[in-house]
């Protein structure tokens, strides 16, 4: 987290904001009570911090102008972070401050002129994942074959839900019996691939999960050795390119 630029959006917090903002809105809240919301999350750290205060009402001004519902009090307050000095403070006496300092002019001059009327901002569809640590589910290759996958843990975000699975070392057309597959170690990674562990995080990504190619086996498997956090991600949509590419599944 952190500032990487002089944008009003170049920063973790505003981003995250922003994207916050939208969020409320398309779940049904008026921008009244989007902005209650984000001022009750962030408040603490607003009243300690001006320089803290001013990214979030320059964020926040922008982008309810963007949505056509720029309130007059976050109007206000924005325009104060300019005028106080505030927003400008960071990169004061250094090379970016004529830079910073020329966004700071376009930001007044975009929330002083007339905002466009209200948009329609959808509302998120966040993944979900009924399925449950432990558990295995077998998954069909695009070659007709398939392999069987262990869920180690779910991952949640603001975006949703994820499952992270572990591929067992097996590949074939027909579910062996259950005395085998508990008897089926963890596929390891293949030679020279980035990683030291096979557990893969599956997002969306855009895609639909697809629920034609995966079997639920009614089986749990308890955890063994403790492995490492997720780093590996893959979509739904990259799933078997991924799993060739990792494991030299086809």
């Amino acid at each position: 987290m952190g500032t990487w630029g002089t944008g009003i959006f170049s920063d973790d917090n505003a981003a995250d904001l922003r994207e916050d903002y939208r969020d409320f809105i398309g779940d049904g809240l008026s921008s009244p009570e989007a902005t209650d919301r984000l001022l009750a999350e962030w408040g603490s750290s607003i009243s300690r911090e001006p320089e803290y205060a001013a990214t979030f009402w320059l964020a926040l001004a922008v982008t309810q102008w963007k949505c056509g519902r720029l309130e007059d009090r976050v109007k206000a307050k924005a325009l104060a972070a300019i005028d106080d000095g505030s927003a400008l403070r960071p990169w004061l006496a250094g090379k970016f401050e004529r830079k910073r300092k020329s966004v700071l002019d376009a930001v007044r001059q975009q929330i002083e002129s007339p905002q466009p009327p209200p948009r329609k901002i959808p509302k998120r569809v966040r993944a979900v994942c009924e399925w449950e640590p432990t558990e295995l589910l077998g998954y069909r290759l695009l070659s007709g074959d398939y392999i069987i996958l262990r869920l180690s843990h779910l991952v949640s975000d603001k975006g949703g839900v994820y499952p992270a699975c572990e591929p067992l070392d097996w590949q074939g057309k027909e579910f062996p019996s259950c005395e085998i597959i508990d008897d089926l170690p963890i596929r390891p990674r293949l030679p020279g691939t980035y990683g030291l562990h096979s557990t893969i995080l599956i997002l969306p990504a855009g895609k639909r999960r697809p629920d034609d190619r995966i079997v639920r086996l009614n089986i749990e498997r308890p955890a063994g050795t403790p492995r490492p956090p997720t780093t590996t991600v893959v979509t739904w949509k990259n799933l078997d390119q991924k799993l060739e590419f990792l494991f030299g599944f086809l």
